[in-house]
């Protein structure tokens, strides 16, 4: 039987962990950008900056997603 030898990043798997049922707006470090989907379509969503996302977020489920209120 082989053995796997490879030592896990502890913070790889704090994060993992931590955000495994998270449901709101991810702020990834290494590519700069907020990441999260939205809540009736489950369509990724992404932008440069938290307030972005938020336009983004309120547009797409105002207009694409929900069709208007």
């Amino acid at each position: 039987m082989i053995q796997s030898l490879e030592i896990p990043d502890p913070f790889a798997t704090f994060v993992k962990i931590k955000y495994a049922n998270f449901k709101g707006a991810k702020y990834d470090f290494f590519s700069g950008e907020w990441d999260m989907k939205c809540g009736a379509c489950e369509e990724g969503l992404n932008a440069s900056s938290k307030k972005m996302l938020t336009k983004i977020r309120l547009y797409h489920s105002r207009n694409e997603c929900l069709g208007g209120y």
